[in-house]
């Protein structure tokens, strides 16, 4: 019992570590800045120690002490569910490589998906180290082996590649009926690079109810954004949301609920 309390605080407290380090990553890598302790984006000062923990700073004041700008509320939350995160895994794996890796590769997904929701950007420099992450975690913690490996990425890769030429095929013919361009298009390179890791991550076996989690997610998304927007007078009828995160919460899915997915969708 004492083991079990011991090791869900520590866990915690990784999560909470990885969380701040998330926030300072989601903060500088959209900007090509080099990432830094945590700092204000409004004054670029640096915080001081105590509020690296964005759950503490906010207890304490939850403005930046130098310039009184107002701190994002997307720090605690990230904290608390990176916190969330570990003990989550651990206890469902066990103190095992798998539990350390998936562990890893969802907060790589979470920052991801941070950085989309803000900025709409996938960027290169998130995506290449989450595919290492996942191609290990498949390989090493999953075991599903190379040839399963390499195919999920290929055709996660293809399948969303696809999308991207029918969304720019879309879009030159909405231009020339509109007379102007959409501006955005549904899916972006970001998005197929994602899905080539997701492959990666989740395997041949398992990419294809990934990605159809992935468009039943985004369909309820979009219409619940889209209700939001008509209530604030906002809405248009081309009007672009990231997909990324949708991406990453069918990759979740299947990532820690393989089997009960597939029960529920195919009946098996």
């Amino acid at each position: 019992m004492l083991f079990t309390l011991l090791s869900t605080v520590v866990l915690i407290a990784i999560g909470l570590a990885c969380g701040a380090a998330l926030n300072a990553l989601a903060d500088d890598l959209p900007r090509r800045a080099r990432p830094r302790l945590p700092h204000c984006l409004h004054c670029d000062h640096a915080f001081g120690p105590w509020q690296w923990m964005a759950l503490v700073a906010f207890a304490a004041r939850r403005r930046c002490a130098h310039c009184g700008a107002p701190l994002a509320w997307r720090r605690p939350v990230v904290e608390l569910v990176s916190a969330a995160l570990w003990p989550y895994v651990f206890a469902r794996f066990g103190l095992t490589l798998q539990f350390a890796l998936l562990s890893i590769l969802l907060e790589c997904l979470l920052l991801i998906t941070v950085i989309d929701l803000e900025h709409r950007l996938i960027l290169h420099v998130t995506i290449v180290p989450t595919g290492a992450v996942a191609a290990l975690y498949s390989l090493a913690g999953a075991e599903r082996g190379l040839a399963k490996t390499l195919i999920g990425g290929v055709v996660g890769f293809i399948a969303i590649y696809l999308v991207y030429l029918l969304g720019w095929a879309f879009g030159g013919l909405m231009a020339r009926v509109r007379g102007q361009s959409l501006g955005e298009i549904p899916f972006g390179e970001g998005d197929v690079n994602l899905s080539g890791v997701i492959g990666l991550a989740v395997g041949w076996t398992g990419i294809v109810l990934a990605l159809v989690v992935a468009i039943l997610a985004g369909g309820v998304g979009a219409l619940i954004y889209l209700a939001v927007m008509t209530a604030r007078r906002r809405a248009s009828l081309f009007m672009a949301i990231p997909y990324g995160p949708f991406l990453v919460a069918g990759a979740a899915m299947m990532l820690l609920f393989d089997s009960q997915i597939k029960h529920w969708l195919i009946g098996r």
